[in-house]
């Protein structure tokens, strides 16, 4: 099956409210068939998205499937406001001939600066992909892949395409330790005095 890629980069809009891409930062690829056996990758080459790289299987064959995968810098202003510190917001859409119940495998690979870990006081392994499903970001599997002097790689499983996010994982809340029993001390009784005898009075001697 062939394909075609487009990608681009430029300035920002921001739209209050609304999803709002960042115009010219995305990669979107098409293809004229995917089919079953197949893996489809999207490469995405602008580092400003986050995301390197998105691959999927299908279950059947999907004809004229595309995938967009694009910056946000807003976000629709019902979805839940995410707790943790946000690195990039992502947007993963596919056309309406890949159905999402054929899609298998899907994976997406991403990076984060280590400037931004050092800023925000966080190590490389507090950090997760977020996939947004009904009203909940949805911590995704993610596996740290490698590092080198700039970024730290990753790459998460997802059952789906929707609105992403890249940031600290939720804490860990470490159960109580348990206190051991105590062991009462050791009474010491003192040993019971012996009782005292009197001494037999010697018998009298007769003169």
């Amino acid at each position: 099956s062939s394909s075609s890629s487009s990608s681009g980069g430029g300035s920002t809009g921001t739209d209050a409210g609304v999803p709002t891409s960042v115009t010219g930062q995305y990669e979107q690829k098409t293809w004229t068939s995917i089919n079953a056996g197949e893996t489809a990758t999207v490469p995405v080459a602008n580092g400003e998205i986050g995301v390197t790289e998105v691959s999927f299987g299908v279950t059947s064959t999907a004809w004229g499937a595309w995938v967009k995968v694009e910056k946000q810098v807003a976000l629709p202003s019902e979805t839940t406001k995410f707790s943790n510190k946000v690195y990039k917001y992502i947007k993963i859409s596919n056309g309406p001939t890949l159905k999402e119940d054929i899609i298998k495998d899907a994976k997406v690979n991403f990076k984060v600066e280590k400037t931004w870990l050092n800023t925000n006081k966080l190590t490389k392994e507090n950090i997760g992909l977020y996939r947004y499903v009904g009203t909940k970001w949805t911590e995704l599997k993610t596996t740290l892949t490698k590092e080198d002097d700039k970024y730290v790689h990753y790459t998460a499983e997802t059952p789906g395409f929707s609105y992403f996010l890249i940031g600290q994982k939720a804490a860990v809340t470490a159960p109580a330790p348990v206190k051991e029993a105590e062991t009462p001390a050791a009474i010491t009784t003192a040993p019971e005095a012996a009782p005292e005898v009197a001494p037999e009075e010697a018998p009298a001697v007769e003169k």
